[in-house]
């Protein structure tokens, strides 16, 4: 299992400064926070999570798909992180377990309460209200604190999850997965309300026929100015794909993601993307790129 704080800090220089606005009602992270939560949770964090709560906590938040580290709870020898994209599955691992393997179970609240807290301390963060925060939180841990002892409502329907590539299955390719997820998925809803935003340009679509053999040009033909986001790559492989997850500009000048559905690039980069980088990028792909789809 490895550390993602690289891959992270590379994947931040490259959030839209209009989603940094809608970012700013949340918050990444301290050490001490982090510290603080693991004491009241009798859990060591395991490292690619400690990663995401300095670095991406404000952006997954926001997006649906981290708990807040104030949530934070075990529910019998689960620890729950994530959620998952389009699911809301809970994603997590097995308290004792340092492996990064990930488990997935559904929430068992059958007296529909957690909810109500949750909702109360989102509300409190948003007006700025400490007190109701606090309020909230402690509710919440008293909770599910008596759910736990005795453990009479274990996860629901809880599995390993096995399923190949890496980042299917394990902790710190999940990780990267869902921050390159939630910057793909906030540039495809927000391009039509920033049409004149060059810092995001689309590909053309592949279509469906195209060969493994012409994804694999591409991935030869980018490689002299692109490399993969992590510098272990199989943690943003797609398998037997090409084409990896998201790559890097050699100069950090740009962030080249796949997208899945459909099959297509995002180029992202810090300024309006300059004439000379758009004209290589389309002469290595072979596509034209536009803002929006």
């Amino acid at each position: 299992m490895y550390s993602i704080e690289k891959g992270l800090k590379i994947l931040r220089q490259f959030i839209s400064p209009k989603l940094m606005d809608d970012l700013k009602k949340w918050k990444c992270y301290s050490e001490d926070e982090i510290l603080a939560a693991e004491k009241r949770l009798h859990v060591k964090l395991p490292v690619p999570v400690r990663d995401i709560y300095r670095h991406m906590a404000d952006l997954l938040v926001t997006s649906g798909y981290l708990r807040p580290l104030e949530l934070l709870h075990c529910e019998g020898k689960y620890l729950g992180f994530f959620l998952a994209p389009g699911e809301g599955d809970i994603i997590g691992i097995k308290k004792g377990k340092t492996s990064g393997d990930l488990y997935t179970w559904e929430e068992n609240d059958p007296e529909e309460m957690a909810w109500e807290y949750e909702d109360e301390w989102e509300t409190a963060c948003e007006e700025g209200d400490e007190e109701g925060k606090q309020k909230a939180v402690a509710a919440y841990q008293k909770y599910w604190k008596k759910r736990n002892i005795p453990l009479l409502h274990a996860p629901l329907n809880i599995h390993k999850l096995e399923h190949e590539p890496r980042f299917n299955y394990a902790l710190d390719a999940y990780g990267l997965f869902l921050v390159i997820h939630a910057i793909r998925e906030w540039e495809e809803m927000s391009w039509r309300e920033h049409a004149d935003d060059r810092t995001c340009l689309f590909s053309d679509f592949f279509p469906g026929e195209f060969s493994m053999e012409y994804f694999q040009r591409i991935a030869d033909r980018i490689k002299d100015d692109f490399k993969p986001l992590s510098d272990h790559p199989e943690l943003t492989s797609l398998g037997d794909f090409p084409l990896q997850m998201a790559y890097v500009h050699k100069n950090q000048e740009a962030l080249l993601i796949l997208g899945q559905e459909p099959v297509c690039l995002m180029l992202l980069t810090k300024t309006a993307a300059g004439s000379a980088l758009l004209e290589k990028v389309q002469e290595q792909t072979g596509l034209a790129f536009h803002v929006g789809f």
